[in-house]
C-alpha cells in the first residue's frame, strides 16, 4: 500500500508538472506572440518613414538639410500625441527649457510686456540689484531700440530675444520715459539673474502673495513670505496665481504643506498605474484666504487653489482655469535634444482630474474688461477689479 502512495503520488506530481509546463508554455508562447505582432506593427511604420527618406534622397530636386528633416520627424512624432503639453526640444531649447525650472536666466533684470499703445517693450518690473537698475532703467520706461534697431522694425519677440545674451557682454537701449521728449540713451551688462517667482506685501493688515510660477525653491518662498506677513501683523491672504504656468510639483506640496491640515494634497499615477500620494503635515496657518486665478493659470497653479477649494481654506477668485491634468518631465535624449512629455495624471484629494472638470471655476467670477486684460501687467489695486474683490472677500471675512 505505501509503494502505491507513493507511486500515485508521483504519478499527481508529474501531471501537475505537465499541467504547470503546459500552462506557463502556453502564457510565453502568448507574450513571445504579442512582442512579435508588436515588433513587426513597429517595424512596419519605421518602413514607411525610411521609404519617404530614401525616396526624397533618390528625387528630391531640391537643396534640404538633413538634420532639419530628422529634427521635422521627431518634432511632428511628439506633436501627433495629440498632447498640446507634450514637445521635442532640440540640444539648445531643451538646455534652455531645463535651466528656466531654476529660475535663473541671463539678461538684465526686469519683467517686460508689448506697450498696447505703441507696440514697443514696457518695463513692468525692475529687480533689485539687477543690471537694469544699475543701469537706471525704470518700471514704465518704454524701450524704443535696442542695439540701435528700432523695435517696431525688427518686431517686439526678435527685440526682446536681442535683450538677452551672455552674460558680462553689454547692450543698449534708447528708453522713452514719462514727462521726457528725448530719448534716453542708457547700457546694462548683462549678468546671471535669480528671478524671484515670489513677490510679497502688506496691504491693509492682509498679505499679498504674488506667485509667478512654481520655480525650484518657490515652496521655501511661499512659505517664508507666509511666515514673514504673519509677523508683520498680516491676518489673511491673498494669493495672486494669474498667468502662473505651473512648475515643479515638489514647490507645490511645499508651499501647500504650510497652509493645509494633514491629509491628502495630491496624487500622481504614471503609466503602469502606480500612484504616488503626497501629504500634508498637521501644521496649517489659520487665516482667511483668497486665491485669483484666470485661464493663465496652469497645472501647479491650478492645483494649489483646487487643493485649498477642497479643504474649504480659501475662496477662489477670478475666470476659469484651464484645466490641466497631467505632468511632464524633462527627458534628456542620448543623441541630442529632449522631450517634455506626460508622464502622470495628476488627481486632487477627493481623486478629481482638473483635465475632466476643464479647470477649476472660481467661487465668484470677475471678468476683466478687455482693455484691463491688455494691460493686466500694469493694473493696480485701484484699476484691478478682481484685486479689489480678492482683498474685499479676505476683509470680510477677517470682520466676521
Amino acid at each position: 500500500m505505501k509503494k502505491r502512495y507513493i507511486t500515485t503520488t508521483l504519478a499527481l506530481m508529474l501531471i501537475t508538472a505537465t499541467v504547470t509546463y503546459g500552462i506557463t508554455f502556453f502564457h510565453m508562447q502568448k507574450q513571445t506572440s504579442a512582442l512579435v505582432e508588436k515588433f513587426n506593427a513597429a517595424n512596419a511604420q519605421y518602413e514607411r518613414i525610411a521609404e519617404v527618406r530614401s525616396t526624397i534622397e533618390t528625387l528630391y530636386v531640391n537643396e534640404y538639410d538633413e538634420n532639419m528633416l530628422t529634427e521635422g520627424a521627431l518634432t511632428g512624432m511628439v506633436a501627433y500625441l495629440g498632447d498640446r503639453w507634450s514637445h521635442y526640444l532640440d540640444e539648445e531649447s531643451f538646455s534652455e527649457y531645463v535651466q528656466s525650472l531654476s529660475g535663473n536666466v541671463v539678461g538684465i533684470g526686469v519683467s517686460v510686456v508689448q506697450d498696447t499703445n505703441t507696440g514697443n517693450i514696457r518695463i513692468v518690473e525692475v529687480y533689485e540689484d539687477s543690471p537694469a537698475q544699475k543701469a537706471g532703467i525704470l518700471p514704465g520706461d518704454i524701450i524704443t531700440e535696442v542695439d540701435g534697431k528700432k523695435v517696431l522694425e525688427i518686431g517686439y519677440d526678435t527685440a526682446v530675444d536681442n535683450v538677452r545674451g551672455e552674460a558680462g557682454t553689454s547692450v543698449q537701449f534708447a528708453v522713452m520715459r514719462a514727462g521726457s521728449e528725448t530719448p534716453l540713451n542708457l547700457t546694462a551688462v548683462r549678468a546671471e539673474i535669480k528671478v524671484e517667482s515670489v513677490r510679497s506685501s502688506l496691504v491693509d493688515g492682509i498679505g499679498y502673495i504674488k506667485i509667478r510660477s512654481f520655480d525650484i525653491g518657490t515652496g521655501n518662498q511661499v512659505v517664508t513670505a507666509v511666515h514673514n506677513l504673519q509677523s508683520q501683523g498680516a491676518k489673511g491672504f491673498v494669493f495672486d496665481l494669474r498667468n502662473n504656468g505651473g512648475g515643479t510639483l515638489d514647490d507645490l506640496v511645499c508651499a501647500l504643506d504650510a497652509l493645509l491640515p494633514e491629509g491628502t494634497i495630491i496624487t500622481a499615477t504614471d503609466k503602469a498605474g502606480i500612484t504616488e500620494e503626497f501629504k500634508s503635515d498637521a501644521k496649517e496657518i489659520q487665516a482667511p484666504m483668497a486665491v485669483l486665478v484666470n485661464s493663465g493659470s496652469i497645472s501647479a497653479a491650478e492645483f494649489f487653489a483646487a487643493s485649498l477649494q477642497e479643504h474649504g481654506k480659501a475662496t477662489i477668485i477670478g475666470t476659469p482655469t484651464t484645466g490641466k491634468g497631467c505632468a511632464q518631465r524633462p527627458i534628456k535624449l542620448k543623441t541630442g535634444g529632449g522631450l517634455i512629455l506626460s508622464v502622470d495624471k495628476y488627481y486632487t484629494a477627493k481623486g478629481i482630474s482638473l483635465a475632466d472638470t476643464q479647470g477649476i471655476k472660481p467661487d465668484i467670477t470677475v471678468e476683466l474688461t478687455e482693455e484691463q486684460t491688455k494691460n493686466f501687467y500694469t493694473l493696480t489695486m485701484e484699476n484691478d477689479p478682481q484685486l479689489q474683490a480678492a482683498f474685499q472677500n479676505v476683509k470680510t471675512k477677517i470682520q466676521q
